[in-house]
């Protein structure tokens, strides 16, 4: 099995494909001090597939999670496209999307597939940082790797640092438990300036959505993102439906992975934001059935604003 078969398979698949050396990565990430895993693999490819930017606006009965959530869960099409590039070919390999321990971001960099804004994310010349990254770790050995060339960077840009609605961005790095769209994903008690702040029902898109690099990009609509119709979350659902019942109406989202009650407290925030009190009952009886200390302590500042 050569590189160039691997790619062309790939690149049927994917929008965009680079192949590192795993010893490499490895390399990279002792020189950056972080921990170094095991890989039983001699060669890594980083595959990326662009995603479109859509907005959708909340209303009084519906709730808008980030616009990568749309379409098909990520996970699930990431996955199904690398089996159908590499299973037809009899190779031994191993795969990784978003939850798994290796620094999908890093392996991007070192593949070619853009280079680390400042906002975090990692930005290419064709599709600007609305781009899901996948790993494949190959069983194969390769002379030279299929790096991709990157001549662009943030320079002194820093509108995504001042558009942060946290201050979690600052030129070099990131407060990762101030990032929006990760407190609103963490099963933890907020403060009031975080509950105050969350615009979006999981996620969030500001610092994507700010970013000269993104103008003109996020436009690719592959089959699998286009909407389904279970973007909009009904809140009478989230507080009336059980889990199961939750997840067999929502199947296929990524807003799932972390269940139905942490949207249930995000739907909170947003209540809060939005002044709407026509939920009060509900979110009462949230507080008697959902007895988390992460959950009620928001639901029972929500409640209190609405009432007064």
């Amino acid at each position: 099995m050569t590189l160039e078969q691997l790619k062309t398979a790939l690149d049927q698949q994917f929008d965009i494909v680079g192949f590192i050396k795993t010893e490499q990565y490895q390399q990279a990430l002792r020189a950056l001090d972080k921990p170094v895993l095991s890989i039983p693999f001699k060669t890594m490819a980083v595959v990326g597939l662009s995603y479109p930017k859509r907005i959708i606006k909340h209303t009084d009965t519906h709730l808008i999670p980030s616009f990568y959530t749309f379409g098909r869960d990520y996970h699930d099409v990431l996955k199904n496209r690398i089996k159908q590039a590499l299973d037809p070919l009899g190779i031994q390999y191993d795969l990784g999307v978003d939850n798994h321990p290796h620094n999908e971001r890093l392996a991007a960099t070192l593949a070619g597939l853009g280079f680390m804004g400042k906002n975090q994310l990692i930005i290419n010349q064709d599709y600007g940082s609305y781009m899901f990254l996948g790993l494949v770790f190959l069983d194969i050995d390769i002379e030279k790797p299929f790096v991709l060339e990157v001549n662009d960077s943030c320079g002194d840009c820093k509108i995504c640092i001042d558009a942060c609605p946290t201050n979690a961005l600052y030129e070099g790095g990131y407060h990762v438990s101030k990032c929006m769209s990760h407190y609103n994903q963490t099963k933890r008690v907020l403060t009031d300036v975080e509950i105050e702040k969350n615009y979006a029902l999981f996620g969030c898109d500001i610092c994507q959505m700010v970013c000269p690099k993104n103008v003109n990009k996020g436009k690719v609509v592959h089959e699998e993102f286009l909407l389904s119709g279970k973007e909009a979350v009904s809140i009478i659902d989230l507080f009336n439906d059980s889990e199961k019942t939750f997840k067999e109406k929502y199947a296929d989202m990524a807003y799932l992975w972390k269940g139905k009650t942490i949207l249930m407290r995000n739907a909170l925030m947003l209540l809060s934001r939005s002044h709407n009190s026509k939920y009060n009952d509900l979110i009462e009886q949230s507080i008697e059935k959902y007895t988390m200390p992460w959950y009620q302590d928001t639901a029972i500042k929500v409640l209190k604003k609405l009432k007064g």
